[in-house]
């Protein structure tokens, strides 16, 4: 058995000197499991939400299974964060672990500078840091999420626990007949065990069995009455995997999207999740009585990646008196406000970024170079638009992420795609996953690198935790008036 101190030291060293290769997904249940609970929930106060965590080892247990990782306060499912437009985050961080850690308010569009969400400070073991993160009065409403992101081993921590909820009031403002549902919060993530402990980094495989929760639930039971409407906010979490999402004879009444409202409901009998994607969804329950689960199905991420199977992830038990006078779904478009179309907007700068890798799957390249925090590889202007043509070639799923701020997708391997609204991750096709189209998967997208709390240095990756850890991660940096400071060319 893996003493579990020794691989938190073990994962110190490896930190130093390299990357490696990880992995985490498979478990299917069928039976009722205990009622849904929303995670804990902590409200920010007169503007304010102060609140320290302390991360070290501690015992859990999922699905029956007991076992010991790095946690927040010894929580698997650590608290949800509610803020609103405005407030201040004020987190003290205090590292018990063998290794280092830090934190990254993932989604945010807050500045990069310290003590706020800034990628690159690395707390010591048995040391802390006081974060100081300020939310703009215009900041988006949604969800979004913190966790570990320390370069080298974000993925052994994310994966040991290190993750959890934040949620921007006001998403629902817009829309009066939703006002008083029921909302539920869904983090997902799973934890793949070996000998009753997380595998250390290098040891994680994404194909291996593992163990899914919701909140840290194994197959929660949601109940419903008949013709109910209910408001799933669902993010995942997790280090690695994506999750393709069915709700047996339901329709999900999508109206968010990483954080970003919608600018329409988008009706759909399927969600696919790259990695630490997140939705908000309004959901309507069957009028006919019944048990109806939430399932993960099977997913390949192509011939050179992953293949895991699927996962009942909860029950939703429809019972009780049907509800008079349903709220009427989908919602009209006239009650969504206006959202900019950045793929009209007047371009700056065009870029090419290629996602790229090692035959054997061990290393991970953005336009041909591993990831170096010292070298900064993109110099941005604030105030432009740029469009950015994200392409993959090699043969599996990449997840493209970046920091600070959001972006519109405009085309997927040459098809142009409808505009829905803003978002901060989105999947990238391997090549030769289209038949029609030749060459590398692509997705073009614009950016918007307007705002000037950008300012700084952040970075832009793929999010799946075993690729950054091993290579495709880079920097940019923005500045008003290039050259940025710490840009060379």
């Amino acid at each position: 058995m893996l003493n579990l101190r020794k691989a938190f030291t073990l994962s110190a060293v490896v930190l130093i000197v390299s990357f490696f290769s990880v992995s985490g997904c498979n478990n299917n249940r069928t039976s009722l499991g205990p009622p849904f609970q929303n995670p804990k929930q902590i409200s920010s106060v007169d503007g304010v939400l102060e609140i320290t965590y302390d991360a070290d080892v501690s015992p859990a247990e999922v699905d029956g299974k007991s076992f010991m990782s790095a946690q927040y306060n010894g929580m698997l499912a650590p608290p949800t964060l509610r803020v609103n437009p405005g407030d201040t985050i004020k987190l003290t961080l205090n590292n018990f672990l063998d290794m280092m850690t830090n934190v990254h308010y993932h989604g945010m569009n807050v500045s990069p500078l310290s003590p706020s969400d800034d990628v690159f400070i690395m707390i010591t073991p048995n040391s802390g840091f006081e974060y100081e993160v300020q939310i703009p009065e215009d900041h988006p409403e949604g969800m979004f999420y913190y966790h570990a992101h320390l370069f080298g081993i974000t993925e052994f921590q994310i994966m040991s626990g290190l993750s959890g909820g934040l949620i921007v009031e006001g998403i629902l403002d817009p829309f009066p007949q939703l006002q008083g549902i029921t909302e539920q919060i869904m983090y997902l993530k799973d934890f793949q065990l070996v000998d009753g402990e997380i595998p250390p980094e290098g040891m994680i495989d994404p194909s291996g069995p593992t163990n899914f929760t919701v909140n840290g639930q194994t197959n929660p039971t949601i109940t419903m009455r008949p013709g109910e409407t209910q408001f799933w906010q669902i993010g995942n979490i997790g280090a690695d995997l994506y999750y393709d999402l069915v709700l047996d004879d339901h329709i999900f009444y999508q109206i968010e999207r990483d954080g970003n409202r919608r600018n329409q409901t988008i009706e759909r009998t399927e969600i696919l999740m790259p990695t630490s994607s997140r939705v908000g969804v309004l959901v309507q329950a069957n009028q006919k009585p019944g048990l109806y689960k939430l399932r993960a199905r099977k997913f390949s991420t192509g011939p050179q990646g992953d293949q895991y199977g699927g996962a009942t992830l909860l029950t939703v038990k429809v019972e009780g008196e049907l509800v008079e006078n349903p709220i009427a779904l989908p919602i009209p478009m006239n009650q969504f406000p206006v959202v900019e179309n950045l793929c009209e907007q007047e371009i700056a700068v065009d870029r090419e970024i290629v996602f790229s890798e090692t035959a054997d799957g061990n290393t991970f390249f953005i336009n041909g170079k591993e990831f170096d925090p010292e070298r900064v590889d993109t110099e941005v202007k604030i105030g432009d638009f740029e469009r950015w043509t994200v392409t993959n070639t090699s043969g599996e799923l990449h997840v493209f992420h970046i920091h600070l701020t959001d972006f519109v997708v405009c085309s997927v391997n040459g098809v142009q795609q409808p505009f829905v609204g803003k978002q901060d991750t989105v999947n990238v096709p391997y090549q030769g996953q289209d038949p029609d189209f030749e060459g590398p998967g692509e997705v073009v997208i614009v950016i918007d690198f307007t705002n000037p709390i950008i300012e700084g240095k952040a970075v832009y990756h793929c999010h799946i935790g075993e690729h950054e850890d091993n290579g495709m991660m880079a920097v940019f940096e923005a500045c008003a008036e290039p050259p940025c400071p710490d840009f060379e060319e």
